[in-house]
């Protein structure tokens, strides 16, 4: 263009800048700042908005805010998308006062907020957890006469909800439907989300249903956001509570969830394990077999979490050889056990009596590189004990003291529970040499005394 003898005007120059603000090359956007001015040209309103924007994404707000000062400075007036990318920038931040004062300024230059506006102000204090700010800001906005949308009240009851202020949420909700505005998944999501963390599964069902009336179906984030945001906001209660009443404790639950299942929502492996282990916890692990040989039948991808789940479930209610099965089969979908799926097993096999095969499993755990934990050499010693098989409890605690574990305070009090019995005494030389003192101790009589017995329990507990 340039070598052709045309010279580039403002426009061709923003739309390079732009171009070049866009893929993130701010030594190109330098540049042609630098030729612009060579050529007798200066940025305008659109230039200048590029660069805000450019600045704010990679949270640099104080050049930001030189641009925008330097705007004024140069008689361009800013417009509302130049306020609106500051604005945007600050509450990103963080910086509420910096977007306090910026606001000041749009209003003193008689810069009208539009829906952009307002939604970042909103988002800004619901982040901060200055939910009333953020209410009075709502209330300001449709007393001045702006007609608010989805994503101011979205913003809102996504808010309330998490504060479960969620009577106040279902007021905005109303709010909103009188007024014209349609609420879409994300304010569903947030409304069921609320009301599941105080207990009103009745409404949560309901509301669920008029979504599903008014041909809002839910997407495969759905549930998983609702399960998710309950356990990640230490609502794991709410969260088990919910599975458990999915699970057939109250019809209300079950109904919500099967209509989650009817309605086509394609579900992640994060729910489902969260449903599979509500299931096995509440007895009904035929049901949650079912799923899982339906998850297995369908391709679909797998977690060892999964496995691990159904394990433990088949094991506890005595399915034993559906449980080998189901650890061997690991291997066929790609996965390999971890700590938690070796313990389950090879404790099982010590619960079975079949000892060589559980030290056959343990060699073959340490060989493929996983590595026990104390948990679970916690459990395998006080499986162990309970079998009176203490002749191979030496070797576990062996290596929980290799390994700087501390003993739990229940294998402690078994240790000392067994080890203090007669017919038990003579073997207490096939434990490492730290432990032989219980028996000097029980001659002693220590032993009867309770406060004697918290210092040997102390000492066993410590590395």
């Amino acid at each position: 263009m340039i070598h052709k003898g045309v010279k580039p005007d403002n426009k061709a120059y923003t739309c390079l800048i732009h171009g070049y603000c866009s893929s993130g090359q701010g030594k190109e956007v330098v540049r042609m700042l630098k030729e612009m001015s060579a050529h007798g040209h200066h940025p305008d309103v659109v230039t200048c908005s590029s660069l805000l924007d450019y600045h704010c994404k990679n949270g640099r707000c104080t050049e930001a805010r030189k641009i925008f000062d330097y705007m004024i400075e140069k008689g361009t007036k800013p417009n509302v998308t130049a306020y609106n990318t500051l604005l945007n920038g600050y509450a990103t931040k963080g910086a509420l006062s910096d977007m306090h004062g910026l606001l000041d300024l749009m209003a003193g230059n008689d810069i009208s907020p539009d829906h952009y506006t307002v939604n970042t102000v909103l988002w800004a204090y619901a982040k901060g957890d200055m939910i009333d700010e953020a209410m009075h800001i709502f209330d300001q906005m449709r007393q001045q006469g702006l007609s608010l949308n989805e994503v101011s009240y979205g913003a809102i009851i996504d808010a309330l909800c998490k504060f479960g202020r969620v009577d106040e949420a279902m007021l905005k909700f109303n709010q909103m439907i009188n007024e014209g505005v349609t609420p879409g998944i994300v304010v569903f999501s947030s409304l069921v989300y609320g009301l599941c963390t105080v207990g009103k599964w009745d409404k949560a069902e309901e509301l669920f249903s008029e979504m599903l009336s008014q041909g809002i179906h839910p997407d495969a984030t759905f549930f998983t956001r609702i399960m998710h945001n309950l356990c990640n906001g230490g609502r794991v209660t709410e969260a088990q509570s919910l599975v458990d009443l999915m699970s057939g404790k109250f019809s209300e639950a079950q109904e919500l969830y099967l209509n989650m299942i009817k309605s086509g929502m394609q579900l992640d492996i994060y729910t489902y394990n969260i449903i599979l282990n509500g299931l096995c916890k509440n007895s009904c692990v035929d049901e949650a077999f079912k799923i899982f040989q339906s998850l297995c039948s369908k391709g679909f991808q797998l977690h060892i979490l999964t496995f691990t789940i159904m394990i433990d479930a088949l094991l506890k209610s005595g399915r034993k050889e559906d449980a080998m099965d189901m650890f061997t089969a690991i291997s066929t979908h790609g996965l390999v056990p971890d700590v938690m799926t070796y313990g389950l097993m090879i404790e099982n096999l010590i619960k079975e009596g079949l000892l060589e095969e559980s030290d056959n499993l343990y060699l073959a755990m340490e060989k493929s590189g996983c590595t026990p934990n104390s948990c679970m050499l916690n459990a395998l010693v006080r499986r162990l004990l309970h079998q009176g098989e203490v002749m191979r409890v030496g070797a576990y605690l062996s290596k929980i003291d290799e390994m700087n574990f501390s003993l739990e305070a229940s294998t402690t009090s078994l240790l000392i529970s067994v080890f203090s019995r007669e017919e038990y005494q003579h073997q207490m030389m096939s434990l490492p040499k730290k432990y032989h003192f219980l028996v000097d101790a029980k001659k002693r009589g220590l032993f009867q005394r309770n406060w004697i017995l918290n210092c040997v329990e102390t000492s066993l507990c410590d590395p």
